[in-house]
Formats: structure tokens, sequence, C-alpha cells
């Protein structure tokens, strides 16, 4: 059996002794492979009330049941001279919600299982820990994630768009992907953007992705089911979407018995 000095180790100090010990009990789980019958390790069930209020202890090992409000796009982030991809999800409302954070390999689950805006959740061993703007959840090795409903929204025919809304949700197939421009003024990919055409079927939409959602086209096809979370409304002679850091385009063959044709 592993040590929880090693667990320690291995997991950098973010975590107490009481949860290094649970994880050197069911040392034996692997890098987690996503399961709808995630195993766990005797963590803490808490509430976003919990964090919000501080009823959690920082480095404690908890699971939580939750619903997404909102998946943002993967990032780069420099830990230790070293850049790391990192996602975060938001838990609970619009008005109360906590962050989850994804390190690595972990931010790919949204995608791949896939996670949408309005899904029920459950995770579990996720480390709290004190974040930029109150408690927030942090993904380990022994993490996981598995989907207790979903919400299943975003407007599949797009003559149902009103256009005075600040934000939409849209179903659509990919049809033109266009190339994605390098910004001068950025030192990283911040601030690129790409251009795209998406169809309900019958009518079509351009859609503008500015900022860190490209990284999620870059296994992109045209033909491919897409969805837009949180895009917002622009006239520019016409109707277009734009995507900023606070927006998500997910792709995923999952989406194509939502598409209107």
């Amino acid at each position: 059996m592993v040590s929880e000095e090693r667990v320690l180790d291995d997991h950098l100090g973010m975590i107490s002794r009481k949860s290094a010990g649970k994880i050197a009990e069911g040392s034996s789980i692997a890098e987690n492979i996503p399961s709808n019958d995630p195993l766990d390790i005797a963590s803490e069930m808490v509430e976003v009330s919990d964090l919000l209020q501080r009823k959690t202890r920082v480095q404690e090992l908890v699971e939580i049941e939750e619903v997404v409000y909102k998946v943002l796009s993967k990032r780069p982030v420099e830990v230790g001279g070293v850049d790391i991809i990192v996602r975060v999800l938001l838990l609970g409302t619009k008005e109360q919600n906590i962050r989850m954070v994804l390190f690595d390999k972990k931010a790919d689950l949204p995608t791949l299982l896939p996670i949408e805006g309005g899904d029920k959740i459950i995770a579990r061993n996720f480390v709290v820990r004190e974040g930029t703007s109150g408690l927030e959840l942090a993904s380990i090795a022994q993490s996981t994630i598995a989907i207790e409903s979903q919400a299943k929204t975003g407007i599949n025919e797009f003559s149902r768009i009103n256009l005075g809304a600040q934000e939409v949700d849209v179903v659509g197939k990919l049809v033109v992907i266009g190339p994605i421009k390098h910004s001068i003024f950025a030192a990283g990919r911040d601030d690129d953007s790409c251009s795209l055409t998406i169809s309900d079927g019958i009518d079509q939409l351009k859609v503008l992705i500015v900022g860190n959602g490209i990284r999620d086209m870059e296994q992109a096809h045209p033909g491919d089911p897409v969805k837009i979370e949180f895009a917002q409304i622009r006239k520019n002679g016409g109707v277009e979407l734009y995507l900023n850091e606070s927006s998500r385009i997910l792709v995923s063959p999952s989406l194509r018995n939502r598409l209107r044709v």
C-alpha cells in the first residue's frame, strides 16, 4: 500500500494528512477513465452553500452532487515554470456558485462525457482549497465525475433565437471552419480568433470565437455537431454569435440526435 507521505508528496501538500490517508487506503485506484460508476474514497459530501459559507475545511477531500451552471474553456496556466491545462466549471446557479478546477487530463472530462450547462453531476474525491474569491474544489488524480441527469438545452432552430436576449445556447452542425487569426498584441493565444459557420439544416449563423475557446476546436471538422453555450448575440449586417472567455463551444457526436435534421 502507498504511504500517506508518498501521497502527500504526490499532491504537493494540497491535501490534508487525513485525505492522504483515505487515498492511501484506496491506492489501487488508477488515473480516472470517464465512468458512470466512479469509486468513492469515503470523501465527505458537501453542498455549494457549505463552501460559500466556509463550513468546509481547506485540504479536505469531498464529493458534491450539483447542477453545472457553466463550463468554461480550457486554458493554460503556469505552475512552477511549466504550462498545464486547466478548465473551470461553475457549480450551482447564476447567483450562487462555486468554482471546480480541473487539471491536465481531467480538463478533458467535460468534452469526453460530455458535460453541458444545466446537467446534474456527482463529483467525488475533490480537494477543497482557497481560491481567489473563496473556497473552491480542485481535481486530483483520484477525482471522478459522473452525470446524474442531462438538461439537453440549446435552440436547434435558429429562427427561434430571441434577438433581444443577452446570451443564447444553440445546437447546430459545423459548415465552415475559418483559419485561426493570431493577434500581434497577444503573447499567447488569449486574443486569437476564429470564424465559423453553423447550420440548423435550413438557416446558417456566423460565429466568432475569441480567446481560449479555440482550443475546443482543435479536433473539429465540417459536419460535426456542436453546442454553443452563453454566446452573445451581435448584429453585424446580420446575426452573429460572439464567444468570449465566458462562453463555450462543445464538439461532440452525442449532440447528433439533437440536430434539427
